[in-house]
């Protein structure tokens, strides 16, 4: 029998137990409950971020998607040094440059003299560009002079000081190939066999190497394209093409200065990497080859060998690259190959679009040229060679007077470094220059 005292005191302890019951009940019913509302939030942050995507991507403001989940947002790059070498897919490079460029309205530094190339056989120097103000109806007022501007994308022999001070900010980008390809190509384009006096002789690009460096000196201005043109528009010193270490020395220059070093061998992969340099969009590397060569001499391997070893600095630059181009891939992500199997079906539609036909009119440097039939404004910007935007760019401006200050002026003395690939601490006269 139970006394009243502990009665009691068993019915608090039942009253507590069931407190307690119906505690763990409500605290899980409330645990559930905030989990669901987290999702809830979770699935409508993506909902409206998924939605913020669209709109941004239809208004064209600047989004990459980097791995499968993760947005990096970026602007449209407009600050770019397109470093133009020779026979290495430069025209259409340069052709896509310069529409995006002219399309906008921006500002392109073109050589002063009536020419497509600035200088063949000498240093890029600022006094080389035609300086400019724009329309007075397109900016309102008088327009203003300008010393910098957003693009340079003609051919010229590199000096990154002097380049600066004309595109400031830039991104760098240029362009290599195949050495024996380059070689090739240029040896056909540059008419070197009749410039050397050996276009009588039955395999001119196999008699030439009987004696290389004294046909090279009867070539004004394609010798300097006849061995290891590549790395001498990149700004090396002919003097130092068979000193390893100044070879070894620029490619290691070149690497930390350029942002992207596009191949011509895997040219629409360097153009999706060169889409997410600037972020851009598809149809801004979209283009229309104009130019297809028609003729080529045969190259045996023995020859080919011959060929790798006279252009040998080439050979190291491009092996570099190479390797670069296809490290930067992997690092792009899976996302890679979505992107250029989508570009390569755009240039399909562009193909049928605009209906090209080969037509083989340059007999001079054995080419065959490219004819459009659809003659609409969004495929004649496409279609468009770069001597004809450069036209464009030069008829619609209006000419000043150059007047960079003296302080802004490069000391040309003390550029050793940057034209040999190595500092020397020599001083650099004019003569000296202009041999290179």
């Amino acid at each position: 029998m139970l006394t009243s005292a502990q009665e009691r005191h068993l019915l608090c302890l039942e009253c507590l137990a069931r407190a307690t019951k119906r505690l763990r009940i409500f605290s899980s019913v409330f645990i559930v409950c905030c989990l669901i509302f987290s999702s809830a939030i979770y699935l409508n942050s993506g909902t409206v971020q998924q939605d913020n995507l669209i709109q941004m991507t239809s208004n064209r403001t600047a989004t990459q998607l980097v791995g499968t989940r993760r947005l990096v947002e970026c602007t449209p790059a407009q600050r770019i040094v397109f470093l133009k070498t020779h026979k290495t897919a430069g025209t259409s490079l340069c052709t896509i440059l310069q529409r995006y460029g002219y399309t906008r309205n921006l500002t392109f530094a073109i050589p002063a003299k009536d020419t497509p190339v600035f200088h063949c056989c000498r240093y890029f120097n600022r006094s080389d560009v035609f300086l400019y103000k724009k329309q007075k109806s397109e900016l309102g007022g008088d327009g203003g002079g300008t010393n910098t501007f957003d693009m340079l994308t003609n051919h010229a022999v590199y000096l990154r000081p002097e380049m600066d001070a004309i595109v400031p900010d830039a991104l760098y980008i240029t362009s290599v190939r195949d050495p024996v390809d380059q070689f090739e190509s240029a040896f056909v384009y540059f008419d070197i066999a009749n410039q050397a006096k050996i276009a009588k002789e039955k395999k001119p690009n196999c008699y030439f190497f009987t004696n290389p460096q004294h046909y090279k000196r009867k070539i004004p201005y394609g010798g300097r394209q006849v061995q290891n043109g590549q790395l001498y528009d990149l700004g090396l010193s002919t003097e130092h093409f068979l000193d390893p270490f100044y070879v070894k020395y620029k490619i290691r220059q070149l690497d930390n200065e350029f942002d992207l070093v596009l191949v011509k061998e895997y040219f629409d992969e360097s153009l999706i990497l060169m889409k997410k340099l600037f972020c851009w969009e598809i149809d801004d590397i979209l283009y229309i080859p104009k130019r297809i060569a028609n003729f080529r001499f045969n190259i045996s391997e023995n020859l080919r060998v011959t060929i790798r070893k006279w252009n040998h600095a080439d050979v190291l630059l491009y092996e570099h690259f190479n390797r670069t181009l296809w490290r930067k891939i992997e690092e792009y992500g899976a996302e890679f190959w979505r992107d250029l199997n989508e570009f390569r079906r755009r240039m399909k539609e562009v193909s049928s679009l605009c209906e090209t036909k080969k037509v083989d009119k340059d007999n001079v440097h054995h080419l065959s040229i490219v004819e459009l039939q659809n003659k609409s404004e969004f495929c004649q910007n496409l279609y468009r060679m770069d001597s004809g935007y450069v036209r464009l760019i030069r008829r619609n401006m209006v000419p000043v007077r150059f007047n960079f200050s003296d302080n802004a002026t490069t000391n040309m003395t003390n550029m050793p470094k940057v034209q040999s690939g190595k500092p020397t601490g020599k001083t650099v006269t004019e003569n000296s220059r202009t041999k290179k």
